[in-house]
C-alpha cells in the first residue's frame, strides 16, 4: 500500500486488516500472521473496479493522491458495516485521513453512492 508519514498521522497507509481498517505503519508485522490483509489494490475484484473506486472515479474524488488508497479503505470498512451510513458517519470514519486538497464534498458524495450501489447490489 502507500507509504504516507509512517507516524500514523495521515492514513495514507490505511489497509483491512480481517476486514478492519488500521494503519499498516502502526502495526506489527506478528499481528497480521493469520490474518487476512486487503490494500487498495486488492479492493477490486478480476480486474473489475470496486463500487467505491468507481464512484471515486464518477466523482471526480482525487487530486493529488496522497490520501486517496487510505481514504477508499476506511470507506470500504464503512460501507462493509453500513451501505447507507450518514454524512456525520462517514466524516466519522474518513477523519483521521490527511488530505489538503479540500475534495471532502466529493469524497463524501462518492462514498454514498457506491453505497447505494452496493444496497443495490445486495438486494
Amino acid at each position: 500500500t502507500r507509504h504516507g508519514c509512517g507516524q500514523g498521522a495521515c492514513g495514507s497507509c490505511t489497509v483491512l486488516l480481517d476486514g478492519r481498517s488500521v494503519q499498516s505503519c502502526n502495526t506489527p508485522l506478528s499481528a497480521a500472521q493469520g490474518r487476512q490483509i486487503t490494500t487498495i489494490e486488492g479492493l477490486g475484484d478480476s480486474g473489475a473496479l470496486h463500487p467505491l473506486q468507481q464512484a471515486f472515479i464518477d466523482e471526480q474524488a482525487g487530486q493529488c493522491g496522497y490520501c486517496l488508497s487510505g481514504m477508499l479503505i476506511s470507506a470500504a470498512a464503512l460501507l462493509a458495516k453500513n451501505s447507507n451510513p450518514t454524512r456525520d458517519e462517514i466524516i466519522a470514519a474518513l477523519d483521521p485521513h490527511l488530505c489538503r486538497c479540500g475534495i471532502h464534498n466529493r469524497v463524501i458524495r462518492a462514498v454514498q453512492k457506491a453505497g447505494a450501489a452496493l444496497s443495490g447490489a445486495s438486494r
